[in-house]
């Protein structure tokens, strides 16, 4: 939805360069997508392709930076959690993190001298971070990885869910829902919703640092603030691990409702919305 919501405030020109990019140099068939409802929209596709390729690439730290919860600055450099894009690590892993993956990937777009399929792919990585960097829990973790490591229950449903999920999909998913919607039509509903608010407004659609911090305030304020029972938040250095988290979280006997609910799906909103116009603004720019 970020990507129907940037292509609905993309110029002429962008538009025809991102959807002749993505037609000269299209996925490898043997790529199996991992979400089969995709709108049929040349970026909608391209939006989740950097997941579906990212444990070949081993590059999954480029889609989140992890700003520990206890963190109480909203602004500054990265560095001490964001490590620059290198040479792999023993393991084969990619360092790097989402801002200075998407500060890679940004120059490849933009350089003409690099090849079309890099440009292309390059395209499909700064749709999916601009995405990835508007969910709360990709720019902060609570020893949690990001709250992958949790468990709770998502209303009456019988299975638990982690809050990454929760605030991946399931938030919206409701929302889609409960107002019987398409993704298509949600995301231009949101378009018409904000445009005035956002899309005119000085959204520093050039500062993906400031877009970390953003989320990061966020997660602190309504992600994991509006919990309840509330989760402890970690101290610095303190490794409790990934089972471990998950056991405290659920020994919280935890329920997402209505307040919860409530809390979170209009930031929710207000984020898809702000992601869909940077993400204009980028290409915009690019071409």
């Amino acid at each position: 939805m970020v990507a129907l919501i940037a292509r609905e405030n993309l110029s002429k020109s962008a538009a025809a360069a991102v959807d002749k990019l993505l037609a000269e140099n299209p996925t490898a068939q043997s790529l199996n997508p991992y979400c089969k409802d995709v709108p049929a929209d040349s970026m909608a596709v391209a939006s989740t392709w950097a997941d579906d390729v990212r444990r070949g690439e081993k590059n999954g730290p480029w889609h989140y930076v992890d700003i520990p919860l206890y963190v109480t600055a909203t602004s500054g450099p990265l560095d001490k959690w964001c490590d620059p894009i290198g040479p792999a690590r023993p393991d084969g892993t990619k360092p790097g993190c989402v801002t200075s993956a998407l500060e890679y990937e940004l120059k490849i777009l933009r350089d003409p001298k690099q090849s079309g399929a890099d440009r292309t792919n390059a395209l499909r990585y700064v749709i999916h971070f601009v995405g990835d960097m508007h969910q709360p829990l990709h720019d902060s973790d609570n020893e949690d990885s990001g709250g992958n490591c949790t468990a709770m229950k998502f209303f009456d449903e019988p299975n638990p869910w982690n809050l990454h999920a929760i605030w991946d999909f399931k938030l919206i998913q409701k929302d889609l829902t409960t107002r019987k919607v398409t993704q298509t039509s949600y995301a231009k509903d949101l378009n018409v919703q904000f445009v005035a608010k956002f899309r005119d407004s000085h959204l520093d659609a050039s500062d993906p640092v400031k877009w970390a911090w953003e989320g990061h305030e966020l997660a602190v304020k309504t992600t994991y603030g509006a919990l309840r029972p509330a989760i402890a938040i970690e101290k610095e250095n303190a490794k409790t691990g990934c089972d471990a988290e998950r056991a405290k979280v659920t020994a919280l006997g935890i329920t997402i409702g209505d307040a919860y609910y409530d809390a979170s799906i209009t930031p929710t909103r207000e984020a898809l919305a702000k992601a869909g116009y940077r993400l204009a603004a980028l290409l915009n720019a690019t071409f």
